[in-house]
């Protein structure tokens, strides 16, 4: 039995060894391949959604209402008026116009479509008065499902190959791998397979947590708890009670990749497109400057033309004190002392 169990846990720790392999050598391949350069700016009708989708993907727009806000409000689209420090109104003041118009600058089609939709939907809200908290989403996810729908050209395209997706796959095969492994050795052990039934409840319970979107929040996670909780504990407490040759403790480590290599080591098996490396260069390079040019430097520089950006890249509050504010800009109106939470 020694020589079995070894075995076992050979394959359970190489599954491990796999799963952190692939997640440091391609988590880091598409910034080996950074250019080293200096970007100050990026290019005319580049915006914060082209951020989102050139980094991840997706440009998840529920998460970027202060980025969009801003944004429009910059290119002349809308005007903004302070109601509190985290509400306020808007007012359009003219159409974004279409992507065939003469003038229209964009940096990529699928985004700029979308995102024409996206400012119709937040328009037609704004014709009523109504207000916008700045932080929560401006759009439900029907909204946005509505949007996505229109298109046959997903929002990746371009970004990621069908490589990508198999690495993904593949990663993920090999964090629920280790589990089901662990049960089968329960099972060999103890000679009863009715065990086997844990590790699908398991997978369905994190299948659920991880790809339904419409299940509401709290219920997802009492419901998936339950189907998680009742496998999980019960695989650990079969090990302990049943006094398993288990030097090893392959279960905990079975149940830690289970978590940790489908929820968050997953994230960083990225393979990008290789045309797609000299935007993400860009982006890089970008942040690069914003966070780490000296304030002398940045002081020259619009803060409001870069507030989009500040909010897309997540380093609003880092790098605001580095650009000089000294006052609102024409578009914000109604907070002479700039105390909102938009600027």
């Amino acid at each position: 039995m020694p020589i079995v169990y070894h075995i076992f846990a050979a394959c359970i720790y190489g599954c491990i060894l796999v799963i952190c392999l692939l997640a440091l050598v391609y988590g880091r391949r598409a910034r080996r391949n950074v250019k080293k350069e200096k970007v100050t700016r990026m290019p005319q009708g580049f915006s914060p959604l082209d951020v989102k989708r050139i980094f991840i993907g997706k440009t998840f727009p529920r998460r970027m209402t202060r980025a969009l806000i801003a944004y429009w409000a910059q290119c002349g689209y809308i005007s903004v008026k302070y109601v509190s420090k985290f509400r306020v109104q808007i007012t359009k003041l003219k159409s974004m116009p279409s992507h065939s118009a003469r003038g229209a600058i964009f940096f990529d089609r699928g985004t700029y479509v979308r995102e024409r939709d996206l400012f119709w939907y937040m328009t037609d809200k704004a014709k009523s008065g109504k207000t916008f908290n700045l932080l929560r989403p401006m759009f439900t996810k029907d909204e946005i499902k509505r949007i996505n729908s229109k298109y046959a050209a997903r929002e990746d395209e371009g970004v990621y190959t069908a490589r990508h997706y198999r690495l993904k796959l593949i990663t993920l095969a090999l964090s629920l791998l280790p589990f089901a492994l662990a049960v089968v050795w329960l099972c060999v052990s103890t000679g009863n397979f009715v065990s086997l039934i844990l590790v699908g409840t398991a997978i369905i319970g994190l299948f659920v947590f991880m790809f339904v979107r419409d299940m509401p929040i709290v219920f997802k996670l009492i419901w998936c708890g339950m189907w998680l909780g009742v496998s999980i504990g019960a695989v650990c407490a079969f090990y302990v009670g049943a006094d398993i040759y288990n030097p090893l403790h392959v279960q905990y480590a079975a149940v830690g990749i289970f978590f940790l290599g489908s929820l968050f080591l997953i994230r960083f098996v990225d393979y990008r497109e290789k045309n797609n490396l000299a935007e993400y260069s860009d982006l890089i390079n970008y942040r690069k400057y914003l966070l780490f040019t000296p304030k002398q430097e940045l002081e020259k520089e619009d803060y409001y033309a870069v507030l989009p950006f500040l909010y897309a890249f997540g380093i609003k509050q880092i790098a605001k004190r580095k650009f000089r504010t000294a006052s609102p800009p024409d578009w914000y109106k109604g907070d002479p002392e700039g105390k909102g939470a938009l600027l």
